[in-house]
């Protein structure tokens, strides 16, 4: 039997991831959270104090568009969740990078898919103009809206947010711990077992 990961094959995971982040990106915007979101869900590791703190990564990191985009961004969180170095680790001066590791795997897909993983350079490969959302501490309104006319939150950034978050999932998948296999095929049913315990009380 295929072994799972939160009651899903990996197929199916990478698929659920998709559907999540294109919803989240579509919907609710911020490519970094949809991306979290999207592959925390899945997994089976929401973590809402996490989730707040990347707010600031979207859009190339506060909305500049001229750093890697927040939908590769959410995901190297994430890496770095589980496989990150850790207190005790940074205090000795000890070296870890397998979270570095994995997101390599997940930048080559990006150039692969984009010619890059920096926000500026996905629009242009996928709308042909970069956009900036916030200038001077405020929205860019026009900014947006030339954003918007070009499907930018109706499939361009859904679709990339979606992409990113099965290919997390994908990254992830040998690292994690799979569902265990038990046998229940002994263990009665919630009916079977208050029937049994009733029985047991009333012989008091």
């Amino acid at each position: 039997m295929e072994k799972t990961i939160n009651g899903y094959t990996k197929r199916e995971a990478m698929e659920k991831a998709f559907q999540l982040g294109f919803e989240s990106e579509k919907n609710r915007m911020s490519c970094s959270q949809s991306s979290f979101h999207a592959v925390t869900t899945v997994l089976g590791y929401k973590n809402p104090q996490l989730f707040k703190s990347i707010a600031a990564l979207q859009g190339g990191g506060a909305d500049s568009g001229q750093n890697s985009c927040g939908a590769f961004c959410g995901p190297l969180v994430l890496f770095s969740f589980f496989f990150g170095r850790d207190y005790p680790q940074w205090e000795k001066g000890e070296m870890t990078l397998k979270a570095s590791f994995l997101g390599e795997k997940l930048l080559k897909k990006f150039q692969e898919a984009y010619g890059s993983a920096v926000c500026k350079n996905i629009q242009m490969h996928c709308i042909g103009f970069p956009t900036q959302f916030v200038k001077d501490g405020d929205l860019d309104q026009k900014a947006f809206d030339k954003f918007e006319a070009h499907d930018g939150h109706e499939l361009v950034a859904p679709a990339v947010v979606g992409r990113a978050s099965a290919w997390a999932v994908e990254i992830l998948w040998d690292e994690l711990p799979k569902d265990q296999d038990i046998d229940l095929k002994d263990i009665p049913s919630l009916s079977e077992a208050e029937k049994a315990l009733e029985e047991k009380i009333s012989k008091l």
